[in-house]
Order: C-alpha cells, then structure tokens, then sequence
C-alpha cells in the first residue's frame, strides 16, 4: 500500500464527461415524458472520453489542444465543479486554481474585500487570512488600489490580485489556465520564481496554447483531440507530436512574415539540385528588431548584504543612444551603474536576459576577462561596468534583465546585490517568426539547377 507521500495527488482513471443537447426547447419536455432507451430526443456530446492520467509531487503537468478539446472540462471536472458521467478522478491534496480571470471575485468589492471573499472560497480559516494579507499585497504590489472596486482593475491587475492569493493558500496542487499570459513582465517573472520554488513541494497543473512554456516549465503533457487523449507522456515529445499535427494545415511563414507555398520535393527533384548549380541571388539576413518600453526597474525584487547598489541599467547603443530600433546582430552595450556602500576588494559584475518565463537566454560576467586584477572599489565610489555584444534577433514578446554584483571569485564570493528583473524591455516588432532566439544568416541563395537534358 502506497503512503501518502507516494501517492499521485491527481489521479484519473477512465474519466469520461457527455451532455445532452437538444435542437428544439420542447424536445426537453418530450425525453422527460417520452423518453426512453430506443427513443431519444437528444444527441449526446461527449466532452471528454476514456481520459487518463496521474500526476505525482514536485511534478508540472500541462493539458494542450485546440480550442473545444476538452481542457476546461477537464480543469472543471478536477476542481470539482463539474461531476463526471464516468470514471474517476482521486485528488490529494489541497487544491488551488486560476481557472480564469477574475473567477471568485465580485466586481464591486473592493481588492481587499476580494481578497478574503477568494481565500473563503479556498477554505482558509479566518485567523490564516488575517496573518497572511499583507503579503498577498506585497506580492501583488497593489498597495494603491487595494481599496479601489473591482471593476476599475485592468485584467492585468485582476490576474495580479488573484494568482497573489493562491500563492498564499498553502495548496499542494496549483492549477494554472493561461493565468500567466496577462500581466506585465515584471510579475509573470515573480509568478515564475514562484512557481519553480512551488515545484519543491507540491504540482503543478498547466494548460496553455503557448507550447514553448510547456515544454520549458513541464515535465510531463496529455494532448486532448476532441475530448480524447492523443498522446501522453514528455512534454517536449507531446508538444512536437502536436505542432507537426497542427501545423500542415497552416500556410508556412518566412522569417519576415510572408506566405509562402509548402511542398514536397520529389526523389529526383532532391538529386537534381545536388549537382552544381546557378547561384542567381545572395543575400545577407541580419534581420531587425524594434524595442519599446526599456526601462531601470529600481523596484525588482532583489537580494544580497547591500554593501553595493545598483542604480542603474541601460541598453544602450555605440553612441551612447537609448535603442528602439536596430537591426539583428548589431553591436550594443549594456551599462550597469553600481555605488559602492562598502569596499569592494574583487569585483564580480554581470547580468543576463531572461524570456517572460523567466529563462535565461544570454548574458556574461566581468570575472574571466579581469581574472587576478579587478579594481579595487572603495566604500562611496560609483562605477560603471559596460559589456559590449553583438545583440541576437529576440522574437516578440517580453524581457528582463537580472543584473548583479559580488565580491571574490566565481567558486567563493559574496553576493552584494542581485536584481532579478533590473530593467524589462519588449521587442515590439521582429523579422523572427517561430523561435525564440536569431543567429545570424551568412549567406542566403537561390539556385536553378544545371540539367544537361533541359
């Protein structure tokens, strides 16, 4: 027998969700009177068929598919706001959800009132709410509008207000229904370091059409196809299966937005352009990118025994120019200004820029290249760090940049300040279509086969 802590805390067994639809009013009234096994006055919808799965502590699992799969059924059949037509569904542990924005909450209450009206409903004794509000504020940081009705929030506030409150609930079992994909950047990252700390001791249950957060956040998926499972088991694996079964039906994209043909070459085609062949155009694809909103964050969350401040990030190009605009694989700098509190004997700068979850894509250090003769700071003095780089064509979306300072080595050091979110930046436009992260193209040609037969 399995003890508590080897036991799945979700556990579906054979679930199966169906409803009866009726094309006219009084065909209601007839299955009532009239009704019986050979004569129906409905069609059955099944939502969900013979679904199954378990998830286990410390695991992250995802639910994807189209729209009208199943997966709200499914979130509503775990919450237990649906009960199944049959099959199982055994969950332990306490359960907290975002089921959608707003869900819970009475738009005329006050955040404050919304607050406790939300932990209520998530069975959270009076003394608990109490003890723990003022933190569901500080992780909200809505101190100014706490007080304000519902109805003046935006979503983003909305989605603020009540992730705040399950990650103050004490649940074993997250549930997350594209909670993440509102809000700015700055708290989708404090949403994500939350998350990933939450892993250590409960699960996490995710359902998103952005594929690639699924596969970099969780561990394991179930692609639901009109109500019935597709496939089962690794996330990246599940996802792939997904987008090469979605994507054929898509007209293809270049990397700069253009609907091209998709085909299939044939054998011979493939063994006819082998052979030597015409070069009839060259080009260079560095690509470009438009950047709005970059801004110094001095109120990121951060940590260290503040014998150094960071006061200041910038991004920044050759002429010392703000940059808004500029094409792919431009060289660029980023300036990371520092007060010493404190002398500062072997000073460790660097940074790095995270995506929206909060997964570093690249960055650097100053410790190899002054290895042995970093400058000594003395306590008071302000000093600049700059890193110069030839910055990667970024995919739309949002970004931060963690800065931080430390003294000593890589192996043996103190840490100073860390900034997680030190400046947040969006890429508003992009040649980028599909990936995240561009390298730069050397050569791009077009060939016309040589054919001695033609």
């Amino acid at each position: 027998m399995l003890s508590n802590s080897e036991k799945p805390l979700i556990s579906v067994n054979a679930l199966s969700k169906s409803y009866e639809v009726y094309d006219r009013s009084v065909d209601r009234m007839k299955q009532i009177f009239l009704g019986r096994d050979d004569r129906r006055y409905f069609r059955e919808f099944h939502a969900l068929s013979d679904v199954s799965f378990e998830v286990h502590r410390g695991a992250s699992f995802a639910v994807i598919g189209k729209n009208g799969a199943g997966k709200s059924t499914l979130l509503q059949l775990i919450t237990g706001t649906l009960q199944p037509t049959s099959g199982t569904i055994e969950v332990n542990g306490k359960v907290a959800a975002v089921l959608e924005l707003g869900a819970g909450f009475n738009t005329e209450f006050s955040g404050r009132e919304n607050i406790e009206l939300y932990c209520n409903l998530l069975l959270m004794p009076p003394e608990l709410i109490k003890t723990r509000f003022d933190a569901i504020v500080d992780f909200s940081e809505l101190h100014a509008f706490i007080d304000q009705p519902l109805k003046t929030y935006s979503s983003g506030m909305i989605a603020r207000l009540a992730f705040s409150v399950i990650a103050h609930v004490d649940a074993d079992i997250l549930i997350i229904d594209e909670a993440l994909s509102v809000g700015d950047a700055a708290f989708s990252q404090k949403c994500m370091r939350f998350l990933r700390e939450f892993k250590k001791r409960g699960s996490i249950f995710f359902v998103s059409h952005d594929l690639s957060a699924v596969k970099s956040f969780c561990d394991s998926a179930v692609w639901l196809e009109h109500g019935r499972v597709r496939a089962l088991g690794d996330s990246s694996r599940v996802c792939d299966a997904y987008l090469a079964e979605v994507y054929p039906s898509e007209p293809l994209q270049d990397n700069v937005g253009r609907t091209v043909k998709s085909h299939r070459s044939s054998p011979k085609a493939k063994s006819r352009f082998a052979q030597p062949s015409t070069p009839v155009a060259t080009a260079i694809d560095r690509g470009a990118l438009e950047i709005a909103g970059f801004n110094f964050n001095s109120s990121s969350s951060h940590f260290g025994n503040g014998d150094a401040e960071i006061s200041s990030v910038h991004l920044i190009d050759l002429e010392g120019r703000a940059l808004d605009f500029c094409e792919g694989q431009s060289i660029v700098q980023v300036v990371i200004e520092t007060t010493a509190k404190a002398p500062i004997r072997s000073p460790i700068v660097g940074f790095f820029v995270k995506d929206r979850l909060g997964q570093p894509l690249f960055g650097g250090n100053t410790y190899r290249t002054y290895e042995g003769c970093a400058p000594a700071i003395e306590a008071g003095e302000m000093f600049e760090t700059i890193f110069q780089f030839q910055l990667p064509t970024l995919m739309v979306g949002d970004y931060a940049i963690t800065a931080a300072v430390a003294d000593g080595t890589l192996e043996a050091h103190v840490q100073l300040h860390w900034m997680h979110d030190a400046a947040l930046f969006k890429v508003t436009d992009s040649s980028l279509d599909g990936v995240l992260v561009g390298i730069p193209m050397q050569r791009i040609e077009f060939h016309i086969p040589t054919d001695p037969n033609r």
